[in-house]
């Protein structure tokens, strides 16, 4: 748990404008994603294409966080189907992290950073196309996003991952203006401490993305993914969540999807 000197020294190094987004942030995580409309309708049929980096792949666990939520949405009446090229079957899109899922497709890269997502490229063997091609190639309703944690990684300063990931979010709505987005905050990152101020000054400008996306009337909601995580949510090397983040998470993106508690 960070000292409160800490929080203070984020809050001072913060301007008003990414200020008032972090108490945004604090509202939203008190709602427990209870604050969301919802975006799907039981029982019609919608694509999910989950796109971001190992987390998102599902490192350590099945399927991550999407074997959970799927559970969910299915259990509950929902028919989805996640899409995208890898664990697709084909031995050369196949992390092994989605081995035995009964719909293991996504959009998620080992390494990858925002701006690979969105413009394309290659890391840990495995190759990410331009999001609009995979967007051509899948054909989502909905996209959910989980992306900056490797930025972090590389020390990348914040208002450059604001401007490559308002690009992404962007791009996504040029390819199809009706399309869904739910952008969320990344996770803690125990493995370098000195990198949560990082984490939380990031986190503090995607809420803004979101209401900008908003006010062009695209259809974009916020998941505080970041703050569903406590002491034992990540896994042995304190970046990746362990099980019970995954389900936490899963937990979340089930609220903001549907508008509803998560069972």
């Amino acid at each position: 748990m960070k000292k409160p000197t800490q929080n203070l020294g984020l809050a001072r190094s913060l301007s008003p404008k990414n200020l008032a987004a972090c108490l945004l942030l604090a509202l939203l995580g008190s709602l427990g994603g209870s604050a969301h409309a919802g975006i799907l309708t039981k029982g019609v049929p919608v694509k999910i294409m989950p796109v971001g980096d190992s987390i998102t792949e599902g490192k350590y666990t099945q399927g991550g966080y999407r074997k959970p939520l799927f559970d969910l949405l299915k259990a509950n009446g929902y028919s989805v189907t996640f899409v995208g090229k890898e664990d697709n079957g084909d031995p050369a899109n196949d992390t092994g992290f989605s081995k035995g899922m009964e719909n293991p497709n996504h959009e998620g890269y080992g390494s990858a950073r925002i701006g690979m997502l969105l413009a394309g490229g290659t890391t840990e063997k495995h190759t990410a196309l331009p999001i609009k091609t995979s967007l051509a190639n899948n054909n989502p309703d909905v996209v959910l996003i989980m992306l900056g944690t490797n930025d972090i990684f590389g020390i990348t300063a914040t208002d450059k991952m604001q401007a490559t990931l308002t690009k992404l979010v962007d791009s996504i709505f040029e390819q199809n203006p009706n399309i869904a987005v739910v952008l969320a905050s990344v996770p803690p990152i125990l493995k370098v401490p000195a990198r949560n101020a990082d984490v939380d000054a990031y986190n503090a400008v995607i809420p803004g993305i979101v209401e900008k996306e908003k006010a062009l009337n695209h259809k974009i909601e916020f998941a505080d993914i970041h703050s569903v995580f406590g002491p034992t949510d990540l896994s042995g090397d304190k970046v990746h969540p362990s099980a019970s983040g995954y389900t936490k998470m899963a937990a979340l993106w089930y609220s903001v999807l549907t508008g509803e508690p998560a069972p």
